[in-house]
């Protein structure tokens, strides 16, 4: 037994059965003393005994179960706030667990390839039945990773609903992985992270005004440059809006025909809907201007951003 499964070796193993598919296994601590859980203190002084309940991975397709006997202890050490306490078994058991180490680890990456559901489905496959609930437990309990110092800080703009509702979100360039994320994209939410992050060396951000000032504020000292993919996106936007306005002047000229007849008309390509819905904007924000309104009140009765409205 020990050979195959040595992660029992601690253990006494005195009965095997088979419940409904369920291996049982049935034994107690093979070491005659345990440690303190609080002071460290070894005693051999049995004040109890109870019977733990334990699911382990599971054996030859079968769900593995152990019935673990414990013993409490006295604590010897008159200056422990424990007088008594509960044995542990190495790599076994742990305060208030009722699962092994060795479940608990292969349940958790089942739960970060696979998240609930997924990961619930995967598990009564192989024997170790739980819940999409038990599987997100496991991944949140799970100490955030160490992160090393931001150097080159990525910052965008995304949207919650496109039109209505945008955040911001923080990318850590050297890693490529997000950092933090808020809500709305205005520059005091980014000064004040960057405040509490004065090893940002780089920003890399669109060219949003309002991210700018809030760079700038936040962090001074910090060099602010534009990555290559909203260069591409604004010399893009900028390419298409000129072609837009200028397209009745690209058509070529037709040729004379030969004889007497009259050249056929040329038909203007339908416009786009990007250019109807900014032709729409713009006499809509022109119209409320007209009316007295500012910016922000503009922004609110149409549904846009300050800025779409100020470009406008």
């Amino acid at each position: 037994m020990e050979q195959l499964l040595p992660h029992l070796s601690g253990l006494s193993i005195e009965a095997v059965e088979q419940h409904d598919g369920v291996v049982v296994l049935s034994g107690r601590a093979r070491a005659t003393t345990a440690r303190c859980g609080r002071c460290r203190q070894w005693s051999g002084r049995v004040h109890g005994r109870y019977q733990r309940r334990l699911r382990d991975v599971a054996i030859a397709g079968m769900g593995l179960l152990l019935q673990v006997q414990v013993r409490r202890f006295r604590c010897d050490n008159t200056g422990c706030p424990a007088k008594t306490f509960a044995e542990q078994i190495g790599g076994l058991t742990a305060p208030h667990a009722r699962l092994t180490p060795g479940l608990r680890g292969m349940l958790t990456q089942i739960g970060l390839a696979l998240a609930g559901r997924a990961g619930s489905r995967l598990t009564s496959v192989i024997g170790a039945a739980v819940g999409r609930d038990t599987l997100l437990r496991l991944v949140r309990a799970l100490p955030d990773p160490l992160m090393s110092p931001i150097t080159v800080l990525g910052v965008d703009d995304f949207a919650f609903r496109r039109g209505r509702r945008y955040g911001t979100v923080l990318i850590d360039m050297t890693s490529h992985r997000p950092v933090d994320m808020f809500d709305g994209r205005d520059g005091d939410s980014l000064a004040a992270w960057l405040r509490q992050h004065p090893e940002v060396e780089v920003i890399c951000r669109d060219r949003a005004g309002c991210y700018g000032e809030g760079a700038r504020t936040g962090a001074p000292d910090a060099l602010q440059v534009a990555d290559r993919f909203h260069l591409w996106q604004n010399l893009g936007q900028a390419v298409e809006k000129t072609v837009n306005a200028y397209r009745s002047r690209l058509v070529a000229a037709a040729p004379s025909p030969a004889d007497d007849t009259m050249p056929a008309e040329v038909q203007p390509l339908p416009e786009k809907k990007i250019v109807t819905r900014l032709r729409e904007h713009h006499g809509a924000v022109h119209a409320l201007a007209a009316q007295g309104l500012n910016k922000s009140a503009i922004g609110r009765k149409l549904g846009l951003h300050q800025a779409t409205v100020r470009n406008t």
